[in-house]
């Protein structure tokens, strides 16, 4: 699969092994996350357990068009290298370690395998993310992972996926289809430049699968609504209007 520039941009730091059977991740679309809505609430949800104070979800318009996506922004902790070799561990979270949560927030993310929800609605999930001044991104191609290890839960060989350092003029280049659209500028959310937030992390879904194509913007509106928490300090934008908290909210 050819990686499509944001997912290839940057300068190769390190690689990351990931340790992932395609077993695996039948297990987890076919069952825990078999809607396609529970994939992006999935990341909404790893977003606030991040301690993001707002989250945008941004949809293309066409999600029949060959270049399609499906971004998750947030202003929450970020990622920096070593932060992007813990997200990858399958299976494992280091966000139960931490002495401190990010807000004081219960965390309502999956154990470190929310990011397989992905995999149902996309071939490749890139993150680009700003911690302490610096910007990092992997790409995972989900069609990397070997498809004749079906019965085998642990892999022989991991997939490398590479660590890419980039500069702020690379990460903004990387970063322009989403962030010049008039639904992000809606929002008035920035993440380059004066007022901008110190860490960011943007999760981008591409190669859409037919999955995608399930997607109501309502059904999806009412999910995201009713099955995370809405705040004060926890606000959701979906294509650049703001949510209003459901009664059903769950207002953790």
């Amino acid at each position: 699969m050819n990686k499509p520039t944001f997912a290839s941009i940057g300068k190769v730091a390190d690689t990351i092994d990931v340790r992932l059977s395609y077993r695996i991740v039948e297990l987890f679309s076919e069952g825990l996350y078999a809607s396609p809505n529970k994939a992006i609430e999935e990341l909404v949800a790893n977003s606030f357990d991040a301690g993001a104070q707002q989250v945008q979800v941004l949809l293309s318009p066409n999600l029949h068009d060959q270049n399609s996506t499906i971004a998750v922004i947030d202003d929450g902790g970020g990622m920096d290298a070593d932060g992007f070799k813990e997200h990858w561990l399958i299976g494992i979270s280091n966000k139960r370690d931490l002495t401190e949560l990010p807000r004081g927030r219960q965390q309502i993310g999956k154990f470190g395998i929310g990011k397989l929800a992905t995999f149902v609605l996309a071939d490749r999930l890139t993150h680009i993310s700003r911690q302490k001044s610096k910007y990092f991104s992997t790409s995972m191609d989900f069609t990397a992972i070997d498809k004749r290890l079906t019965k085998e839960v642990e892999p022989k060989s991991p997939i490398k996926i590479p660590l890419r350092e980039l500069s702020e003029k690379e990460a903004m280049q990387a970063l322009k289809p989403w962030t010049e659209s008039a639904a992000f500028r809606a929002t008035g959310m920035i993440l380059f430049g004066k007022g901008a937030p110190e860490s960011w992390t943007v999760a981008v879904m591409s190669s859409l699968k037919p999955k995608v194509h399930e997607i109501k913007p309502g059904v999806l509106e009412w999910v995201l609504r009713t099955a995370l928490p809405m705040r004060p300090d926890f606000g959701i934008w979906l294509n650049g209007a703001k949510l209003v908290p459901s009664k059903q909210g769950k207002g953790l």
